[in-house]
């Protein structure tokens, strides 16, 4: 490791910093229309790849969200009729994802478990899908072969193991929009970039997630872009119709574009790479 390389964050930093915005984390900050419909079409990307490898209704699995947050994706496994083990490495974030449930009615449906994803304390094979969103892996920095290997590890033979991550080449883009210059360059060379709050990531190429996958025991079967080339596509609709154009009246346009382009090899124009991989049987 070279005397440049940033410091891995340790478990106790991000376990603090999350700790700290564990009681807002599942208010929504964004009042305008255009930064509120991201989300909404970021969260539509990654639970409608999910629905395609759930079972039919009536088949409870065992699901491991790995990194778990807030819950806002565990009550959506649990209000499908499965069965959820929230991991995070934040005892306030998993108390947040206990009310989260709770006001659900769901807290039967789930377990809440401290630990990261590096190191998980479940045997092989405990869990039919294992979910990691966000930015748990790329929170391992160089250590996130092993994360990788453990999300497969404890998934059963030939069950779907799906992760988010942060993409290199748009945080790269993103910073020479911007006029940062230098910082793009370094960002490129060291695959280092910092995550909303604050804490460093790796920011993968696609290359390091086929690799990385394969190497933990898994097959790809698609890395996708959530969501793709989206503030340019609404600028470029807003020069089509004019002034007026309301963003948020567009939704079910947008998200359905979103859709299509995001699966249509458009993964590097993605804010983040979501994996969709199985374990080898």
């Amino acid at each position: 490791m070279s005397a440049t390389t940033p410091t891995p964050p340790q478990p106790q930093d991000i376990s603090s910093r999350y700790d700290q915005v564990s009681s807002t984390y599942n208010n929504s900050n964004y009042t305008k229309a255009a930064h509120k419909l991201f989300w909404v079409v970021y969260d539509h990307l990654t639970w409608a790849a999910v629905q395609k490898v759930l079972p039919p209704a009536g088949t409870s699995w065992r699901v491991l969200d790995a990194g778990g947050g807030g819950g806002k994706f565990s009550a959506r496994f649990a209000e499908a009729g499965h069965h959820v083990t929230v991991l995070d490495i934040s005892a306030g974030m998993l108390d947040s994802a206990k009310a989260h449930l709770s006001s659900k009615g769901l807290l039967e449906r789930a377990t809440f478990v401290e630990g990261t994803v590096a190191d998980l304390r479940f045997e092989d094979a405990s869990f039919d899908l294992v979910f990691s969103e966000g930015d748990p892996v790329s929170y391992c920095l160089d250590q996130y072969p092993k994360a990788m290997s453990e999300l497969v590890r404890v998934v059963k033979p030939g069950g779907p193991v799906i992760m988010g991550v942060d993409n290199l080449n748009e945080h790269f883009m993103f910073e020479l929009k911007h006029g940062k210059k230098a910082e793009a360059l370094k960002m490129l060379m060291t695959g280092r970039g910092k995550c909303p709050y604050g804490l460093p990531v790796h920011l993968f190429t696609l290359k390091e997630l086929h690799d990385g996958v394969k190497a933990a025991g898994a097959d790809v079967e698609e890395i996708f872009g959530k969501p793709v080339m989206y503030f340019e596509m609404l600028e470029a609709m807003q020069a089509e119709r004019g002034p007026d154009f309301d963003v948020w009246a567009a939704r079910d346009e947008i998200i359905a574009m979103q859709e299509k382009f995001a699966h249509e090899g458009f993964a590097l124009q993605g804010q983040h790479f979501q994996v969709m991989a199985r374990r080898k049987k």
